[in-house]
């Protein structure tokens, strides 16, 4: 799981670095009826380490995990933590400070827990392997929305 560490440690500094000073009015503008402004987005992302989290470390201690997903209340999410809300220095601080914790746990994570698997609420299973490896992938998939965002709400 040592690339996939690395990967997210290279991710973690590059996007931070990057936007940690974009202007808190900026980040708060909607670019669409029901899109999300660049502090939900950073905001998606903090509520899916903390998913994340629980799932990294309880699949440590158990071979198989009943956890519901959130995926489909995203929105609901977003409304009640109500980043927009939120300064966007502070969402970025602890999306960065979140994901160190989560870049820590993959790093270390116990060889022999990796074909842990987790079920949803419908069923469906994926390995501990799996869902790490998948969580840098959607880090990438919202970095890119994050970019693509900001340069249309800047033009």
């Amino acid at each position: 799981m040592k690339d996939v560490y690395l990967e997210l440690n290279s991710i973690i500094n590059d996007f931070y670095n990057k936007y940690k000073d974009t202007d808190n009015k900026i980040t708060s503008k909607k670019p669409g009826v029901d899109r999300w402004t660049l502090k939900e987005i950073v905001g998606h992302l903090i509520d899916s380490a903390s998913n994340n989290h629980q799932r990294f470390v309880r699949l440590q201690i158990v071979d198989e995990l009943t956890f519901p997903g959130y995926g489909k209340d995203n929105s609901k999410w977003l409304e009640i933590a109500k980043y927009n809300e939120m300064n966007f220095s502070d969402i970025m601080l602890l999306w960065k400070q979140y994901n160190i914790l989560i870049g820590n746990i993959i790093k270390g994570a116990d060889e022999s827990k990796l074909e842990n698997r987790w079920k949803n609420s419908e069923g469906d299973k994926q390995t501990l392997k799996d869902l790490m490896t998948d969580y840098v992938r959607h880090i990438k998939d919202h970095v890119k929305h994050f970019e693509e965002t900001l340069e249309e709400i800047t033009r």
